[in-house]
């Protein structure tokens, strides 16, 4: 029997899914911060800002193509983005060492950078293959299963006094969920390979929606970056206590814009006037979730955070105020881009991302450089994510409709 189409109920599972994920990071924070200290907070928060911003540069976009384009029969294209992936992974890898070292980290936080980097990688395309297959449910079981184990195995390491290897936990999960998206994909017709002519249309989608991602999502990885770079650990601390509490709600909008890429590929080739219309009636519910999720997050945070992370955070609950501005206009920002990616119109909306993300990071650095590192990254997330949700709305929803050629990266079949 066909699995049913339902926007919604993919994304229910899409949301239980990430959330589980979202909060087991979140829980995984609080554990540390609680038992550890703001210290080892921002070490675990830095190491994980940087995997994610790495991921960025290949496999979230690659992930983002299998979610958007792959079929579960279509093997030969999930092979072509895997063997991508693969190769993106020892630079990145690479990558992620050298920024730990240069931010005043040990071998144990090269290390652990290094494979934070690498775990999720997997995981964000293992999640890209679970749902270009359709199979939003086994998804959302796996993020349940995995975010509940690196939990337990946490408190595991901290009893036994592993503590310099805190992450060990996180990154295993990450990887089971990997492994076992890759090891139950549909194997039919393993013995193909994509055309050239599916290759380069794969290469351009990743390269551009690759670009338009670091444009979006870099700036709010990269606030911790700059706080941990211009404050004492300490202060990087309170800053990331208030961007964990921020990540579930920000995780929201990705879960739906991810479950949403799928209609996204195929309302490439509606009408201009009906596609416009699904768009924007998307866009109203997910404006009012988040809207509703954010201003909520703001009222309960003085309560919330020093009771979760310790009244020694108390220093941190402005600052997750203050990122609640960005992380709405980030989380609506994602929305357009994708969509404007899978239409056809990912230069566009990496112009556009790019403009906030300038604006953004100067503010940081001159903010940074008056007040604090953490100041200058809750001031410059909300100014560049607010400058590229106006920029990327009126390209959607009212700017003139130029829509380039539409991708059809799943027709490899030839």
């Amino acid at each position: 029997m066909e699995r049913r189409d339902s926007a919604t109920v993919d994304s229910v599972y899409s949301l239980v899914g990430v959330l589980a994920q979202g909060l087991a990071r979140f829980a995984y924070t609080a554990i540390v911060a609680r038992l550890l200290g703001a210290s080892a907070l921002a070490d675990v928060n830095l190491a994980l800002a940087v995997a994610i911003l790495l991921s960025l540069l290949w496999p979230t976009a690659a992930g983002n193509a299998a979610a958007a384009f792959a079929r579960g029969d279509d093997v030969r294209f999930e092979r072509s983005l895997l063997r991508g992936v693969l190769i993106s992974l020892i630079p990145l890898a690479a990558v992620g060492a050298a920024v730990a070292g240069l931010v005043g980290g040990g071998a144990e936080a090269a290390v652990q950078t290094a494979m934070s980097t690498v775990a999720w990688s997997a995981y964000i395309f293992g999640r890209g293959v679970f749902i270009g297959g359709g199979r939003f449910r086994t998804a959302a079981v796996w993020d349940v299963v995995t975010g509940i184990g690196a939990i337990g195995a946490l408190f595991g390491f901290i009893a036994l006094g592993w503590t310099s290897w805190i992450l060990i936990p996180l990154i295993v999960g990450y990887l089971v969920f990997a492994t076992v998206a890759l090891a139950t994909r549909n194997r039919a017709h393993a013995s193909l390979s994509a055309g050239d002519g599916s290759r380069v249309r794969l290469t351009h989608f990743i390269v551009w929606n690759s670009l338009a991602l670091i444009a979006t999502n870099g700036l709010m990885q990269g606030s911790m970056v700059v706080a941990s770079a211009f404050d004492t650990p300490a202060r990087a601390g309170q800053f990331a206590a208030a961007l964990s509490l921020a990540t579930p709600v920000s995780m929201v909008a990705q879960a739906v814009t991810q479950a949403m890429l799928p209609r996204f590929g195929r309302w490439s080739s509606l009408p201009e006037t009906e596609r416009l219309a699904r768009v924007r009636r998307s866009t109203i519910v997910l404006g009012v979730l988040m809207a509703g999720g954010s201003l909520l997050v703001a009222l309960v945070v003085p309560w919330v955070l020093p009771l979760v992370y310790g009244v020694a955070f108390t220093p941190a609950v402005p600052l997750a105020q203050g990122l609640m501005v960005a992380v709405f206009a980030f989380s609506m920002s994602v929305f357009f881009a994708a969509y404007l990616a899978t239409v056809g119109r990912a230069r566009l909306s990496t112009g556009l991302t790019g403009i906030g993300s300038a604006v953004g990071v100067a503010t940081m650095l001159v903010v940074a450089g008056t007040e604090t590192g953490s100041v200058g990254a809750v001031v410059g997330a909300g100014a560049g994510m607010v400058v590229s949700l106006v920029l990327l709305g009126w390209a959607v929803l009212i700017g003139p409709r130029r829509d380039g050629p539409r991708p059809r990266l799943g027709a490899v079949h030839g």
